[in-house]
């Protein structure tokens, strides 16, 4: 069976980048489920495996800007102490999470430089600007239950409900 559109498809890769440092599957593959169309993976990546079958081993780079785009420096800011006061208790190097209380909102950020009066935070997400090499077997390829699509798309593949006045 082809992975085509609701496909319930298991593969095991691992990722790499143009440097050969691995983001995933240094000692071993990941395994990773998913059901094709809907979402749940980068969507270059569901691209190219669309008409792959089970058994297969692919190999490919998908570039920066077709994954998480390029490094953009106008999400890199320097921020002074004085207008982010927080920013002294952050360290260099590190990854921090930002929270809006009013709004519930969370997004994450790098602080790449510290000086003694502010701070450079870096709001790229960690890939951007990066070429990912996948090496991908896929080990299993199914048409997809109507269970599972009524999870991810209930409003799309669920039995409309009747209600009676």
């Amino acid at each position: 069976m082809k992975i085509t559109k609701d496909s319930f498809v298991v593969i095991e890769y691992d990722l790499r980048l143009d440097d050969g440092s691995y983001i995933k599957g240094e000692t071993e593959p990941v395994s990773m489920n998913f059901v094709v169309g809907y979402g749940q993976l980068l969507p270059a990546l569901e691209k190219r495996l669309l008409g792959l079958t089970q058994g297969v081993e692919v190999q490919f780079v998908i570039p920066a800007s077709e994954a998480f785009g390029e490094h953009d420096k106008n999400l890199v800011r320097t921020r002074t102490f004085t207008e982010f006061p927080a920013g002294h208790k952050l360290e260099p190097g590190k990854w921090a999470i930002a929270k809006n209380e009013d709004t519930h909102t969370q997004f994450g950020y790098f602080v790449s430089e510290k000086t003694d009066s502010s701070v450079t935070l870096d709001y790229n997400h960690p890939l951007a600007g990066k070429d990912l090499h996948y090496r991908i077997r896929i080990v299993h390829v199914r048409q997809a239950l109507k269970e599972e699509l009524e999870y991810l798309r209930p409003c799309e593949h669920g039995e409309a409900s009747s209600q009676e006045d």
